[in-house]
């Protein structure tokens, strides 16, 4: 007989919240003991491979104000990133949150001329930090979009996680 071992080992997925107090199943972390904490696989849904993540050219104009609306739908552009660009700092301008894939709002009013060259990109590489059932901490930097983590996880923590890592699945 021929075993699929993905289609056997992984009877479950739930989205993981990362937190520096509670275990992936969402209890708290000082209230369990080590030995009966539940382990799961981790699933990285989104791990920028390079940076910057992406460049738009195709911006309404913007007259001081933090609403950017592009002409084209761009859904690389994610809250958190920093905007760079002609009409902007030098140092560049976080994006506060993203409304959809064609529209997002600036941590502060900006004045951008249309069609400007816009990169996005994160202030950090992107990295996940993890506590293993073994009770290590380790963090995986730059880890491949649409791979899972070669070890046994009870804890994605917030701090040290970033750079746009995101939409974990933890498998069981």
């Amino acid at each position: 007989m021929i075993r699929n071992y993905y289609t056997e080992a992984y009877k479950s997925a739930i989205p993981v919240a990362p937190s520096d107090t509670l275990l992936i199943d969402g209890r708290t972390k000082a209230d369990i003991p080590q030995g009966a904490r539940v382990e799961y696989n981790l699933y990285i849904g989104n791990s920028p491979a390079t940076l910057p993540v992406t460049t738009t050219t195709d911006n309404n104009v913007v007259s001081t104000s933090a609403n950017v609306g592009l002409k084209s739908a761009n859904p690389l552009i994610k809250a958190g990133m920093l905007v760079k660009g002609t009409g902007l700092p030098a140092t560049g301008i976080v994006i506060a949150s993203v409304t959809d894939a064609s529209n997002y709002v600036l941590a502060s009013a900006q004045s951008i001329a249309a069609d400007a060259t816009l990169t996005y990109t994160y202030t950090v590489e992107a990295t996940i930090k993890v506590l293993t059932v073994e009770n290590e901490t380790i963090t995986f930097t730059n880890p491949i979009q649409g791979q899972i983590l070669p070890v046994s996880v009870v804890q994605v923590f917030a701090t040290d996680t970033a750079g746009g890592v995101t939409d974990i699945v933890a498998l069981s």
